[in-house]
């Protein structure tokens, strides 16, 4: 068995060049993997619209549909700058959307998720309701999306370095979800690939962040043959 998790592309409406990154990525490194796992942030801006997707994402997502045509399974968890990926995503791509998963992988209870829902405050999380989603709905993906771009500043740095704070805020949460009996945790959001590993002479339970695709070329592997692994590319692959 394989399986692929990546997160944090954040691809916007110019950024051509990691669009292809990441369909050259989901080509070379996903065809063969029985499960695909997107930890959020592939889109920088991300609101599901009735018959609409964005055509500036359409060679990723329609990169995302055919791994679901060619039999894989394919998981979407929604990052903090994706506001409901809608059923219409779902329909087209296939893929299935949601906010955290529990997986059972050959014996090891998985939990996995973007990583931002333990955070005090963010604005994303505070924009994330129903009444705004129907503001984004009534006003269209243009005006929207030309909104969300004078708002962007305000909804996330865009270049997070190594932050040690922040890495043990995440190395904290992880620990809460082994005491809740999960073997292996996986997160993303920080943008800091990190692997820990806690032995408590029972068994040993793993924690992995998948970093930053584009930045860092980070991503997390299952193998049946390996286990989990926090990988990353061969700067001739990017």
């Amino acid at each position: 068995m394989k399986i692929v998790f990546f997160s944090d592309v954040h691809m916007t409406r110019t950024s051509t060049d990691r669009a292809a990154f990441t369909l050259r990525f989901l080509t070379d490194r996903c065809e063969d993997a029985d499960m695909v796992v997107v930890l959020g942030d592939l889109f920088d801006f991300y609101h599901g619209y009735n018959g609409y997707i964005y055509p500036w994402y359409r060679s990723v997502t329609d990169g995302l549909k055919n791994l679901v045509s060619r039999g894989k399974t394919v998981f979407f968890l929604e990052g903090n700058h994706e506001f409901s990926m809608g059923k219409y995503f779902e329909e087209y791509t296939g893929v299935t959307c949601a906010k955290e998963l529990t997986l059972d992988v050959e014996g090891k209870k998985v939990f996995i998720a973007h990583g931002d829902g333990f955070s005090k405050f963010s604005l994303a999380r505070l924009l994330k309701r129903p009444f705004f989603y129907r503001i984004m709905d009534l006003l269209g993906p243009a005006v929207t999306w030309g909104v969300v771009t004078l708002m962007r500043p305000l909804l996330s740095r865009r270049k997070k370095g190594y932050n040690e704070e922040v890495r043990n805020v995440f190395r904290s949460y992880a620990r809460t979800k082994f005491a809740e009996g999960y073997d292996v945790v996986i997160l993303a959001h920080s943008h800091i690939p990190d692997i820990l590993e806690v032995d408590d002479k029972t068994r040993k339970q793993k924690y992995f962040n998948t970093g930053d695709l584009v930045r860092y070329s980070s991503f997390v592997l299952y193998e049946t043959s390996a286990g989990f692994s926090l990988k990353t590319l061969n700067p001739a692959s990017r």
